[in-house]
């Protein structure tokens, strides 16, 4: 009777649940129905349907492979485990049914979903798959079109006549280049001569502030739980602090001024570090004398350097008064070039020198995505007015006509950037006009350099790509680069601020270009942009804060696919304002604006195409730095602010003026109406925090409770609450050094103390509004149970809980 109860009962429930299942299944082959996948704009009629699983489509490989002519082969292991290899043009794709590992041209690559065998038909992940094999794969969301395509094929300059067609079209009025970039040696001291027997590092140390999790950025100073590795002017110090008691230096890599490189930021992984500088070369230039031979262009090791005929007489030399008709150039430029240097890291913190990249041009930013480090350069040409001369050669006669065609082959030879790589040969190349590419309508006489490297593969030269036209500011995924390009738009007798983005796939040291979008307004920083789940999202401020009307200003988000054409967008957020701080955030933004008061503005964009502004908080002051603190909470760093009202204006009319540092917790748990939860107020107008500029200054911990900042305090002495003097007049400075917070949702902002560099006799010596810089504490470290504050000078050691003197090195005195 039981059993007959007992299966009653599961015939009953199994009814019950049949509807429901048949809808999820419904559902889901429904959902795979509507995906199209298209090959260069034709439909691929795929007679198994695609699956969708965690947000990875997996196709089947045989239709696909076959659609794109790649030759597929099957082998088994001894285990008899089944292997695919693909090979298409000269990539080549291997992966094994069942597993997440993926070799592609030669590199592991962790699949999201593995291979599988379905209906005795293999199924693979499309992106993963057709991108080894060098395709562009883009998903429309709006339309569920999966396309697969060719990489975009920019356009290359090619010849010094399309070069100067080019910089005609946009009237550039330049310098032309000469020079050749000098080989850099520095020098390694190592302090310890015999191996440390200290500890193992602790696990548990801070890493550099970043944007996206997975994208390294570089910075001034970085730690590997054993070694504080910091840049100090022309040197990079390198610090044993397995004993926080008595700090050692280890190493010291000195770059003297001989070789005239200033390192500026650098990575650390397990057994790297990778120093990025600036070289700044200051070089003639050659000129040429109509009244001679026309001058041979010689090339040696990459330099280039003038002849003329007459040898007896320097190029240098040459009378420039008799040059007019051409066009004379400038006697001198600065050359700048980008110079990174990788070295192995010993067990005694040693460092040798394995490697020396070099590509034209000066730093813009970097990023490092596990082993690939990208590093991005703009090379300025100083080009003379020469291309007016140039248009019109033929008025001229023939020998003018003859040195204007060695001036075009000179403008060429002055264009093309150097690069070099150690690893390859020591000697500078040179990338050719046939391989720098250029944008649709270009407006820049500069060009944007993209180097790229794997540093696990010591035989894979440094990859460097050229494009006509300045980056302004980048943005990195794991997967993409995104550069902005700010750009005025001709609308009938006016033009229009835009700016353009330039996208590229991040291929595990090479890039591949995508394809370029724009949309109105300019952008503020890297924080502005973000990727998430394949849509590029960008917050960006349109028009003039201090007109009205239709040249006013307007703060807007748009959302492009990845395609970077726009799907989605939110306009005509705070007129009359500008975009201070954006944070992106999962499926929210974050935005604050600000002329006298500071809105935040909180923005929903779970449905791309439509993103919808959810609250807004006014209060006084502003962000210009937005730090998540959970998901629900987030912290503003920026200025207090307070308004005065505007002398001889109209009634009503005020003034905001910035006050001190202010931090502010804010809750959007209640994302329509967002709360400032807590603030801390720090000295009077004039104070200021390296972080309001740069984001690697702060150190936050949420497990630990812990935040600490640089900060330069400035304050009123005598101040009377509510004197309008007092708050438009500067404090003094009067202290500058870390502040170390405790924070929680449940009390906010606690300061636990302060430390300082300085002195009191450094304090007797400073200024009113300035101090020995050197002293500045720059960057707040922890390693273990240890607070660590660098500045160029010295390293002090704190205990992490009660903030006292734990120890402290003094760096050598710089001659």
């Amino acid at each position: 009777m039981k059993k007959k109860t007992i299966i009653a009962a599961i015939l009953t429930m199994t009814l019950c649940l049949l509807p429901a299942l048949n809808v999820t299944f419904e559902r889901s082959v429904k959902a795979q129905a509507e995906i199209v996948v298209q090959i260069k704009g034709i439909t691929l009629p795929l007679k198994t349907l695609p699956i969708i699983e965690n947000g990875t489509t997996l196709v089947p490989l045989r239709e696909i492979t076959e659609a794109l002519k790649a030759k597929v082969t099957y082998s088994e292991s001894g285990k008899g485990v089944k292997i695919v290899k693909i090979i298409r043009n000269e990539r080549c794709a291997e992966l094994t049914i069942g597993s997440k590992s993926m070799k592609a041209n030669g590199k592991s690559i962790n699949l999201t979903i593995a291979p599988r065998t379905v209906n005795s038909v293999t199924m693979v992940p499309l992106r993963a798959i057709t991108e080894a094999l060098g395709t562009v794969v883009s998903w429309d969301g709006t339309k569920r079109i999966i396309s697969i395509n060719e990489p975009k094929e920019l356009p290359a300059i090619g010849s010094a006549d399309k070069l100067v067609e080019l910089l005609e079209d946009f009237n550039a009025n330049t310098y032309y280049e000469k020079g050749s970039l000098t080989g850099i040696t520095n020098s390694t001291t190592s302090v310890e001569d015999t191996p440390s027997m200290e500890p193992s590092p602790p696990d548990d140390f801070s890493k550099t502030n970043i944007q996206v999790n997975g994208v390294d950025e570089a910075d001034w100073a970085k730690t590997d739980g054993r070694y504080i590795y910091q840049i100090s002017n022309s040197r990079v110090y390198i610090t044993d602090i397995t004993k926080p008691n008595s700090p050692k230096l280890s190493a010291m890599l000195e770059y003297t001024e001989k070789d005239d490189f200033m390192p500026v930021e650098l990575y650390v992984d397990d057994n790297k570090l990778v120093v990025i500088g600036q070289n700044n070369t200051f070089s003639n230039i050659s000129v040429y004398d109509s009244n001679t031979s026309a001058p041979a262009v010689r090339e040696e090791a990459g330099s280039v350097s003038i002849e003329a005929e007459d040898s007896s007489k320097s190029v240098s030399q040459l009378d420039l008064s008799k040059n007019a008709s051409i066009g004379i150039l400038p006697p001198a430029y600065t050359k700048s070039t980008v110079k990174t240097y990788i070295y192995e890291l010993g067990n005694i913190g040693s460092p040798k020198l394995t490697r020396q990249l070099e590509q034209e041009g000066s730093y813009l930013s970097s990023r490092k995505i596990d082993n690939s480090l990208y590093i991005v350069s703009n090379k300025f040409n100083y080009n003379y007015s020469i291309y007016d001369k140039l248009a019109n050669r033929n008025t001229l006669s023939s020998s003018a006509k003859e040195n204007k065609k060695h001036a075009a082959q000179q403008l060429k030879l002055n264009f093309e950037p150097v690069y070099s790589d150690s690893a390859i040969t020591k000697k500078q190349l040179t990338l050719p006009l046939d391989q720098i590419r250029y944008f649709p309508e270009p407006r820049d006489s500069s060009l944007m350099l993209v180097g790229s490297i794997d540093l696990s593969e010591p035989k894979q030269q440094l990859n460097i790509s050229a494009y006509l036209g300045a980056g302004e500011a980048i943005y990195a995924s794991k997967r993409h680069l995104y550069v902005a390009l700010s750009n005025y738009k001709a609308i009938g007798d006016t033009y229009e601020e835009e700016t353009k983005f330039h996208k590229f796939r991040l291929d595990h040291g090479q890039v591949v270009y995508i394809g370029e979008g724009s949309v109105p307004g300019t952008l503020l920083n890297q924080f502005s942009m973000d990727e998430h789940d394949g849509y590029f999202r960008v917050a960006l401020t349109k028009g003039n804060m201090w007109t009205t009307g239709a040249q006013g200003s307007t703060n807007n988000l748009y959302v492009l696919d990845e395609s970077l054409a726009t799907v989605g967008k939110l306009e005509g957020l705070a007129p009359g304002e500008r975009i201070y701080s954006a944070r992106f955030m999962g499926k929210r933004a974050y935005m604050v604006t600000f002329r006298n008061i500071d809105p935040l503005f909180a923005i929903d964009l779970n449905k791309p195409t439509a993103p919808s502004l959810l609250g807004q908080l006014k209060i006084p002051g502003y962000s210009d730095y937005l730090h998540p603190y959970d998901d629900n909470h987030l912290i503003g760093f920026g200025k207090d602010t307070a308004e005065v009202p505007t002398k001889g204006s109209n009634q009503g009319e005020a003034t905001a003026f910035a006050q001190g540092l202010k931090m502010a917790l804010f809750d959007v748990t209640d994302v329509n109406h967002p709360k400032e939860k807590f603030k801390e107020v720090i000295g009077d107008r004039g104070t200021h925090s390296e972080l309001l500029d740069n984001h690697k200054a702060l150190l936050f911990s949420k497990e630990k409770g812990l935040l600490a900042l640089p900060v330069q305090l400035h304050e009123i002495k005598n101040k009377e609450n509510g004197n309008e003097d007092n708050l438009t007049a500067y404090g003094e400075y009067t202290y500058q050094g870390a502040y170390v917070y405790k924070i929680d949702l449940g009390s906010g902002f606690k300061l636990r103390g302060r430390i300082s560099h300085l002195t009191e006799e450094d304090m007797k010596k400073s200024g009113q509004y300035s101090f020995d810089y050197t002293k500045s504490v720059k960057r707040i470290l922890y390693a273990g149970d240890t607070l660590y504050t660098l500045s160029e000078a010295l390293l002090k050691a704190n205990d992490i809980e009660n903030l006292n003197e734990r120890g402290s090195l003094t760096y050598p005195v710089l001659p």
